[in-house]
């Protein structure tokens, strides 16, 4: 056998002529303490190396804030709410319409809406797989003060079915003095649902 076919042997591998400690004539106690060490050695820096990899995936998931709370939303993204008294309005994006109504009461908002997709989406797309809707009640200064949830729905068929309603009374912080509105959704389905494709959109007006 050829020395390049030779099997290679473990530095510590222990007993025969390939026990590399051994050949280094260390008496048997010294060849132990030599194996222990390097071995517990090897074994903490793999520890300490997991260690630090997990420090860094906390660390790094503590400055990693998704939330909207915090963030500013330009003034001319954000509806001031009137202290009181029925309003109207209409709020439109790239990929759809909102026309809603208010009423507001101090701290509780009670508002309406009927969600229409427009034309882009829907001269792509037959379905809706899901769609959600949040306000963020906003300060004088376009802070987000939080967000709460209006309305989430789910295969809708652009076709067909009519546009989505909502009905909710909400608690704004004493502070706020507007709303914007966040959305995200996933549309799938070139004239049919198994058509295969899919394209996801949202609307984030915060920075």
């Amino acid at each position: 056998m050829n020395a390049e076919d030779q099997p290679m042997r473990s530095p510590f591998r222990k007993g025969g002529q390939g026990d590399f400690l051994g050949n280094l004539g260390l008496t048997c106690g010294e060849e132990n303490w030599m194996r222990d060490s390097v071995e517990g050695l090897c074994s903490g820096c793999g520890k300490l190396l997991a260690l630090i990899l997990t420090g860094s995936i906390l660390l790094g998931c503590q400055s990693l804030n998704v939330g909207p709370a915090g963030r500013t939303v330009p003034q001319n993204k954000w509806i001031f709410l009137s202290q009181a008294g029925n309003q109207s309005g209409k709020w439109q994006t790239r990929d759809l319409i909102l026309d809603y109504e208010y009423d507001r009461d101090h701290t509780h908002l009670y508002i309406s809406g009927l969600i229409h997709f427009d034309t882009p989406l829907r001269n792509h797309w037959g379905i809706i797989q899901y769609f959600h809707l949040d306000a963020m009640p906003v300060d004088a200064q376009g802070t987000v003060l939080g967000a709460i949830a209006l309305t989430t729905s789910g295969e809708i068929n652009l076709l067909y079915d009519g546009p989505i309603d909502f009905n909710k009374t909400l608690t704004l912080p004493e502070n706020a003095v507007g709303i914007a509105f966040s959305y995200t959704g996933r549309a799938s389905g070139g004239g049919s649902y198994f058509d295969g494709g899919f394209e996801d959109f949202w609307e984030y007006p915060y920075y």
